[in-house]
């Protein structure tokens, strides 16, 4: 503590006011099998539509209903965290992009002359299309490299000026490049198209015998009499350098196709919901596009575009060129815009690299582009040695087109041949050291408070998950026999270990089982489908937290009505609920009621011996409880182990109890902090000990009205 010494007025601040936190007692956890989306990782999902956008549509899955079953948990609940797993058989959907350069026509002035020039130009796209507008022709300026449109009959008309630069328009569907290297003075430079490819042309003529107006003052008269029209054109393509190939006054220059390298487009992580397809909605129904597709658009000049069409509307688009590469710093390069592997994730959903054709692995730079050239570049667009002599220009795009993504693999039960073998249940279980699998769950920063792997029955994942539930203390995990089940006797037998699958009985207050199973209609294949309970179990959860508290129990007509679901998978009758809900079973029965519909008629958890915590609503309250305790006395770890610590604690904890006991979830309680719980010895060990009695409010769940007759005479009094 400061000492104060010289005269003065001081202000010291000391906050005392500490208080427990409310906590969001309705997040569940849902692990399973996605057909997109990262997996091995809890992601927080607060819609339906996020869902679907990260992780897939359920009708692309194989195996358990994670998809489904998340779905209907965000109904009644405003957050769940979604953890994907996969097996090794996962795959990459992927799309190989051509590259290939454009035709390239160099362009000199023979007479030295500086001034402009007359040509025609034609423009044909990749598949032959004409991209140039009909009978135009364009002024050339060879040492400016002005390229402007003008009137096709030029004599004594104005020139519309329109600068190639500045144009990204089918105006001009070609560019005007002068060479790194060149000054004004060489009166030189390329004509390039606008598209690559094999099938793409550039046409370019001299016109001659015409008047062209330079200037306000001047004119110049071109004929085939004067050097060609005035200019040289020259093609250049294949491996020809500068001036090796034809030259006339009218040349055709054809672009081409790159044998050696390859632009790979992969989906940013694995699984078949990435993979374009088509679906139809019935007999006669509409067809929809499902997945993703590229599809490249040349512009003027280098640049083109590359847009990402998800399930047939563009949710990303990139502007792109081969030149503004700067060493992979920035620029449009695709490896700068467009994800690197999964390290700059820039779009959500793929990633691109290089690769040599016939080659698996990706490929750097320094590999792929030299395949582009005959020599490597110092740049993507032209280049130029610095020495006075030209490397080979190819003025590289890639090539236009739609192209689909295909091969993509979830790693889900059904690539794995239908069955739940060790793969499916490693992927599913996942690793404590990792965090993998289940064991993302294992976080106590989610705040989750109830899990389930929604439609898998097998007892090692079940029973994984029920063991993590114990170990971390965190969360109420929600199971159910399989579907097929064709009697009460079958269930009672399943969840004691007897049969169909299970060879040990389920016995944990922190797990609690719920069947039959419901049939509900799923609006993604359009067909009725049966859905395991664990689902709307969890949702009745949330939706009880939301009418009422955690400690409510949620079942009954009043919270525990499902509406979604349109049948049962068995009809139980009161025996069957008796049975399935004696002492020393532990089974929460859907029942289908005549008149008050399809509802949860129990809440036992697992714990097979009598006490508090053989009911879910005990159970979900003490989870609770502990997280607040936590999360309000976190602040007290090192402070001085004494009555005024003590005495701290009690005052954060009372009110907390207090405000449940108020809201119906406990009928008394008591804290002890003092001398009486910290002993001499803990205090030695630097522990401090604090001591929480409760009496939790127990549910009515038997209701029995005595009904007495009595005589004319008899006096019933007020009692």
């Amino acid at each position: 503590m400061v000492n104060f010494v010289s005269p003065g007025s001081y202000v010291i601040e000391k906050d005392f006011s500490e208080f427990a936190p409310s906590l969001n007692s309705s997040v569940a956890g849902v692990v399973g099998f996605a057909a997109q989306g990262e997996p091995n990782k809890a992601v927080l999902v607060t819609s339906a539509s996020q869902l679907i956008r990260e992780f897939g549509r359920p009708d692309k899955v194989s195996g358990g209903q994670a998809i489904l079953a998340a779905l209907e948990i965000l109904t009644k609940t405003r957050s769940l965290y979604f953890v994907r797993a996969k097996t090794g058989m996962a795959a990459d959907a992927s799309a190989n992009v051509v590259t290939g350069h454009c035709p390239a026509i160099a362009v000199s002035g023979y007479d030295g002359s500086s001034c402009d020039m007359m040509i025609n130009i034609d423009v044909y796209d990749h598949t032959g299309a004409r991209k140039s507008p009909n009978s135009v022709t364009y002024q050339l300026n060879i040492a400016s490299g002005n390229l402007v449109a003008a009137d096709s009959n030029v004599n004594g008309r104005t020139v519309i000026a329109k600068a190639v630069a500045k144009v990204q328009t089918s105006d001009f569907p070609f560019t005007f490049v002068t060479p790194s290297g060149t000054t004004a003075s060489d009166n030189m430079g390329w004509l390039v198209g606008s598209w690559a490819g094999s099938g793409s042309t550039l046409c370019a003529s001299a016109v001659s015998g015409v008047d062209m107006n330079i200037t306000t003052s001047s004119f110049s008269h071109y004929n085939d009499g004067e050097t060609t029209g005035g200019l040289c054109l020259t093609e250049v393509s294949g491996d020809n350098g500068l001036g090796a190939g034809a030259t006339a006054s009218s040349i055709t220059a054809s672009g081409g196709h790159y044998t050696s390298s390859i632009y790979c487009v992969q989906s940013l992580y694995e699984g078949s919901g990435y993979n374009q397809s088509q679906t139809t909605a019935g007999l006669g129904g509409a067809t929809t596009n499902t997945g993703l597709a590229l599809v490249i658009n040349s512009l003027a000049g280098k640049d083109y575009t590359l847009n990402l069409s998800r399930d047939g509307a563009v949710e990303e688009s990139y502007s792109l060129d081969f030149e503004s590469r700067n060493n992979g710093k920035d620029g449009n390069y695709p490896e700068n815009v467009i994800n690197v592997g999964e390290v700059n994730t820039v779009s959500q959903y793929v990633k691109g690299d290089f690769r040599e054709i016939g080659g698996a692995d990706t490929v750097p730079f320094a590999t792929a582009m030299p395949n582009f050239w005959s020599v490597a570049p110092t740049a993507a667009w032209t280049s130029y040695d610095g020495s006075g002599g030209y490397r080979t220009p190819r003025f590289i795009k890639m090539i236009d087109g739609t192209y689909n993504l295909s091969g993509g693999v979830n790693g889900d039960i059904g690539d794995e041949g239908g069955s739940i073998n060790a793969n499916v249940k490693s992927a599913l279980i996942g690793s404590a050291a990792a965090k993998t699998g289940m064991h993302a769950l294992d976080d106590d920063s989610l705040n989750i408070s109830m899990a389930v792997v929604p439609g898998i029955h097998e007892q090692s994942i079940q029973n994984a998950l029920i063991s993590l539930a114990e170990n971390s203390q965190n969360f109420l995990a929600v199971v159910s026999p399989p579907q097929g089940l064709s009697n009460a006797q079958e269930a009672i037998n399943w969840h004691n270990g007897l049969g169909d699958g299970r060879t040990a009985s389920i016995n944990s207050s922190y797990a609690s089982i719920y069947w039959p199973h419901l049939k509900v209609y799923d609006p993604y294949s359009k067909s009725d489908v049966w859905m395991a309970p664990e689902a709307f179990a969890v949702a009745t959860m949330a939706k009880t937290d939301e009418m009422a508290d955690p400690w409510f129990a949620p079942a009954g007509l009043v919270r525990g009505r499902l509406t979604k679901p349109v049948d049962t998978e068995v009809i139980l009758n009161q025996g069957d609920r008796d049975s399935m809900y004696q002492p020393g079973n532990s089974v929460n029965p859907i029942t289908k009621f005549s008149q008050d519909g399809i509802v949860i008629f129990g809440q036992r958890t697992a714990q097979r011996t009598p006490t508090a915590l053989d009911r879910i609503n005990v159970r979900r309250m003490m989870i609770l409880i502990r997280k607040m305790i936590m999360a309000s006395t976190r602040a007290f770890v090192f402070e001085p182990n004494d009555p005024i610590t003590w005495g701290r604690i009690e005052t954060v904890l009372n009110p907390m109890l207090d405000d449940i006991r108020r809201r119906r979830g406990i009928t008394e309680f008591r804290v002890i902090c003092d001398d009486t719980t910290n002993t001499p010895l803990r205090i030695d060990r630097n522990e401090l000990w604090c001591r929480v009695l409760i009496k939790p409010t127990k549910t009515a769940e038997v209701l029995v009205f005595e009904l007495n007759l009595t005589g004319q005479s008899s006096d019933l009094g007020t009692s």
